[in-house]
């Protein structure tokens, strides 16, 4: 509710400008007022301070206040614009790709990290930052990199971003008038950065082991954007050998780039990790993306990205860039988390939870022959089909049971199957069970 004096200010507004109250006519007095409306004297002089800040009324000297001229009156809206509340659509039960277990995050340990970022010591943390990010984090980010990806790096080529979208503008700043071949269907951020601002770019079908190489090496585009430790949405798993084609490709032309988003690469399962796309490249062509959503939790909004020292020279050179987006006292708080141990931890604990759930999911599907799943050995979503199933069956007995499930179809519009991308990194332990009870009623209608 908004207070008294507003309220009087703009009844009085309103009445000026309707005509009611004329041009050189006299406000009631102060004390009169007050005792009319038996409102405080301090309500009704902070509203007639307010028309006279803005230009609605004057005062004479021991005379009192004085409506201004018509012609000289601000032009003010009547109708103010109404406000229409987005209804949020909830689910009893969720296979959503963007959200993580909290189950076993450790709390105590964050919370006592972000008391401390806001202590006296720490007040350097309220200032605005190095446009790269926060150095420690920096450092602390090349020497996780290396240890878990093989990715080479010094701590000056990483620049730290609140998202991979923000870092694809950034990007695309520092390669100025490169064309783009990305993955079809893709990871959806980066279509709407090259379509917002206008780039060319090509799709290149995803196949087996990954983008469809053949295609990239007949085209004369220069950047390549893949996501080949565990595609987004196929959950395909580029092979050693098309990484070595992609390289090689990189290689043939010094315009050449690979983009490597290596967005949950942490979490695979049942086999060895295959090392990042960074870690094969020797001459400097291979762009690393990755984030702390997926490791931490989606609000952290921290990503980063590792660029060949060449283009860190470009990026420093560019006119315009905007200061870090991300707050200085979370980078703190991230990069003592992972100096601390902490977060290889919270990661080994939460690898474990994630491969205990997918095994779960696929004991619980392979009863059923007219399943198949894809995808399923990395990461935190894979996809889903049903032999001979309705799409549109399926969407209605899932909203009647409450279950979100994501059709296909919303990365690759001429799906037309019952094919659907299923998240499972949110789903707690002790809600498994019913979440597959009821998505397997769902698809197969028992």
């Amino acid at each position: 509710m908004r207070p008294l004096y507003v309220q009087l200010y703009e009844e009085f507004r309103d009445k000026i400008i309707q005509g009611e109250y004329k041009t050189g006519s006299r406000l009631p007095s102060k004390r009169n007022l007050s005792a009319d409306l038996n409102l405080s004297g301090t309500t009704i002089e902070n509203a007639y301070e307010m028309l006279l800040d803005e230009g609605y009324i004057y005062s004479k000297p021991r005379s009192g206040y004085f409506v201004s001229q018509i012609e000289q009156l601000p032009i003010t809206r009547k109708n103010e614009p109404t406000l229409i509340e987005k209804e949020m659509k909830t689910y009893t039960y969720e296979f959503k790709t963007a959200q993580v277990d909290l189950t076993h995050f450790p709390f105590a340990q964050f919370r006592q990290l972000s008391r401390k970022a806001f202590e006296d010591e720490n007040t350097h943390l309220f200032m605005s930052g190095d446009k790269e990010g926060y150095w420690p984090l920096r450092q602390r980010i090349a020497q996780y990199v290396f240890n878990s990806r093989g990715v080479k790096c010094t701590p000056n080529q990483v620049i730290v971003g609140s998202s991979t979208e923000q870092l694809s503008e950034l990007l695309t700043e520092i390669l100025k008038t490169s064309r783009f071949l990305i993955e079809n269907p893709s990871y959806p951020p980066i279509r709407n950065v090259l379509e917002k601002k206008s780039i060319e770019y090509q799709n290149v079908p995803v196949i087996e082991n990954g983008i469809d190489m053949d295609i990239v090496e007949q085209s004369d585009y220069e950047i390549v954007y893949v996501t080949p430790s565990h595609q987004f949405p196929t959950g395909e798993v580029m092979s050693i050998d098309n990484r070595t084609r992609l390289i090689k490709w990189a290689n043939k032309r010094g315009d050449r780039y690979i983009v490597e988003d290596d967005y949950d690469s942490e979490f695979r399962y049942f086999k060895k990790p295959l090392p990042a796309l960074q870690s094969l490249d020797t001459k400097n062509k291979v762009i690393y993306v990755s984030t702390f959503s997926k490791s931490l939790f989606p609000a952290v909004r921290i990503a980063y990205m590792v660029l060949p020292v060449h283009l860190i020279q470009t990026f420093q050179t560019l006119k315009y860039k905007e200061s870090s987006t991300v707050p200085l006292h979370m980078q703190w708080i991230v990069s003592e988390f992972l100096s601390s141990g902490k977060f290889d931890r919270h990661l080994n604990k939460m690898r474990k939870v994630y491969e205990k759930k997918i095994t779960y999911i696929l004991e619980r599907l392979k009863k059923y022959p007219e399943i198949s799943v894809q995808g399923e050995k990395t990461g935190m979503h894979f996809v889903l089909t049903v032999r001979d199933g309705d799409l549109e069956t399926i969407l209605d007995r899932a909203e009647a049971a409450s279950l979100y499930i994501e059709p296909f179809k919303t990365y690759d519009e001429y799906t037309k199957s019952a094919k659907f991308v299923i998240g499972f990194g949110g789903v707690r332990e002790k809600d498994l069970e019913a979440h597959m009870d009821i998505l397997i009623h769902v698809l197969l209608g028992f």
